[in-house]
C-alpha cells in the first residue's frame, strides 16, 4: 500500500538536493548508498558476527560488491511495493549476515524498513512492529541462553532494538509530523473557504441592503408624487377653472377681478406649499412624510378655499374628528383625500354642493376614522367651463394616490356614482392600535 504524499526516505533526505521526493530521488539514492557501502567494504567494515564453522571464506570481496549492488537495485522498488522490497532486502540481510554481516547491507535494510513503516497502511505497520518486536525480543533471549550472560541478553536486545524498531520509529515520527501538517493545511483551508463565505455574505449582505435603499428610494418618490399631485392638482385646477370661466363669457371689471383674485390666492397658496416641500427634500435629515404640508386640523382652511371658488360646501363633523389628536400620518392622509375629493367635484361637478362628513368608530372597533365627501349631481346644463376652454383638468392619478393613501395605513378607499346621480368618496383609515401606527408610523 501507499500513500498519496509519502514522506522522505532515511537517506533521501540526505540526498533531496540531488533528486528530490520523485523516482530520480529513488535512484539518487540507490547510487548513494552503493557507494557508500563500497566504500564501507573497502575499508573493512565486515565480518560482524563470527560463527562457527565460519562461512566468512566463502563470500569473496566481490561477491559483497555484487550482493549490495542487488540490494541497492531493490530499494528502487520500495516507493511503489515497500512490503515486496523490504522482503527481497531481508533475504539480501540473511545472506550477508551467513557472510558475517556488513554495515553496508545493514544500510540497505535500514533504509527499506524505514520505507515500509512509512508508506504502508495501518494494517501493514501493525504487522511489521509485532514481527519486529517478537525478532527482537526471541533474538536477544536466545543469544541469553546460548551464551547463559546477562550482559550479552542486554546487549543482543539493544542491538537488534536498533537495527529492527529505531528506522520504524523514525518513520512513525515523521508519518506523525506529516499528518499534522495535512491536518494543518486541511484546517488552513477550510479557514480560508470559510473566510470566503464570510466575505460572500458580507457582499451579499451589502447587495440586499443597496437593494433595499433603491426599494426606499423608490417608495419615496412614490410618496413624493402623490404629494407633488396632492399639493399642486387642486391650486392649479381652480386657477384653471376661473381663468376658463372669465375667458368663456363678456368681459366685466367687478367679476372678472374677483376671478383674478381667486386666481392669487389658489397661485400663493400652490407656492407656499411647494416652498414648503421643497424645504422638506432640501433637509440634512431622512425626509418625514408625514411632514408634508396637510393636516386634518387644517380641513376648515381647505373647506373655505373650496367655498371661495363658489362650491357650496357643508361640513358634518359629530365628533369632533377634526380637531381630535390624531396619528399625524392617519390626519395626513385624510386632509389629502379631502383635498383630493373637493378638486374632483369642483372639475367634474361644478355648481353641485358637496358635503364633507368626518365619523370615529368606536374604541374597541379600534377607533377608525371614515371620511365620506359627497356631491350632488350638477344642475342640469351646468358644465365644466374650464372643460370648455379645453384644458386638461386631471392627471389621472387622483383616484390612484387616494386608495393608496389608505391603505398604507391598513385601511379601505372606495369611489362610486350615487342614486341622485352625484359621487362620493369614503374613506375608511385605522387611528389606534388597529394599525400599529400611534406615533405616525406608515406602512411602505
Amino acid at each position: 500500500m501507499t500513500t498519496d504524499r509519502p514522506a522522505p526516505t532515511l537517506l533521501g533526505r540526505l540526498v533531496r538536493v540531488w533528486g528530490g521526493d520523485d523516482r530520480r530521488g529513488d535512484v539518487t539514492t540507490a547510487v548513494t548508498l552503493f557507494l557508500l557501502g563500497w566504500l564501507f567494504l573497502e575499508v573493512g567494515l565486515v565480518d560482524l558476527y563470527t560463527w562457527d564453522p565460519p562461512l566468512t571464506a566463502q563470500a569473496e570481496p566481490w561477491w559483497r560488491v555484487a550482493l549490495l549492488a542487488v540490494g541497492c537495485a531493490i530499494t528502487l522498488a520500495k516507493r511503489s511495493r515497500p512490503m515486496l522490497a523490504l522482503a527481497g532486502g531481508a533475504v539480501v540481510t540473511a545472506v550477508d549476515v551467513l557472510w558475517g554481516g556488513s554495515l553496508a547491507i545493514m544500510l540497505v535494510f535500514w533504509d527499506l524498513l524505514y520505507a515500509a513503516a512509512l508508506w504502508t497502511g495501518p494494517t501493514a505497520r501493525r504487522w511489521l512492529w509485532s514481527t519486529a518486536l517478537v525478532l527482537a525480543v526471541g533474538g536477544a533471549i536466545a543469544v541469553g541462553e546460548v551464551t547463559r550472560d546477562a550482559r550479552m541478553f542486554v546487549y543482543a536486545g539493544l542491538q537488534f532494538g536498533a537495527i529492527l524498531l529505531v528506522p520504524m520509529w523514525w518513520a512513525d515520527n515523521v508519518r506523525q509530523k506529516s499528518e499534522l501538517a495535512a491536518v494543518e493545511r486541511a484546517r488552513a483551508d477550510e479557514a480560508a473557504r470559510a473566510a470566503e463565505l464570510e466575505r460572500k455574505r458580507a457582499s451579499d449582505l451589502e447587495r440586499i441592503a443597496e437593494l433595499d435603499r433603491h426599494e426606499a428610494v423608490r417608495a419615496e418618490r412614490a410618496a413624493m408624487a402623490r404629494d407633488l399631485h396632492d399639493v399642486i392638482a387642486s391650486h392649479l385646477s381652480t386657477i384653471a377653472i376661473h381663468s376658463g370661466a372669465a375667458l368663456a363669457v363678456p368681459p366685466d371689471v367687478a367679476r372678472d377681478r374677483g376671478a383674478l383674485e381667486q386666481v392669487r390666492a389658489s397661485a400663493v397658496a400652490s407656492l407656499t406649499e411647494m416652498r414648503s416641500m421643497i424645504e422638506l427634500l432640501r433637509a440634512d435629515s431622512a425626509r418625514d412624510p408625514l411632514a408634508a404640508p396637510g393636516r386634518l386640523d387644517r380641513l376648515d382652511d381647505l373647506l373655505d378655499l373650496a367655498r371661495a371658488g363658489g362650491t357650496v360646501v357643508t361640513a358634518d363633523d359629530p365628533d369632533g374628528v377634526a380637531r381630535a389628536e390624531l396619528p399625524a400620518a392617519v390626519g395626513h392622509a385624510l386632509y389629502r383625500i379631502a383635498q383630493e375629493s373637493l378638486t374632483n367635484a369642483r372639475k367634474h361637478a361644478p355648481g353641485a354642493p358637496v358635503t364633507v362628513r368626518l365619523t370615529r368608530e368606536p374604541r374597541p372597533r379600534g377607533g377608525a376614522v371614515a371620511l365620506e365627501v359627497r356631491n350632488a349631481a350638477p344642475p342640469t346644463g351646468q358644465g365644466s367651463p374650464a372643460g370648455a376652454a379645453g384644458l386638461p383638468l386631471s392627471a389621472g392619478t387622483g383616484m390612484l394616490t387616494m386608495r393608496e393613501r389608505a391603505e398604507a395605513l391598513g385601511g379601505t378607499f372606495e369611489a362610486a356614482a350615487t342614486d341622485d346621480g352625484g359621487w362620493a368618496v369614503r374613506a375608511r383609515v385605522p387611528a389606534g392600535a388597529e394599525n400599529g401606527r400611534e406615533n405616525g408610523g406608515t406602512r411602505r
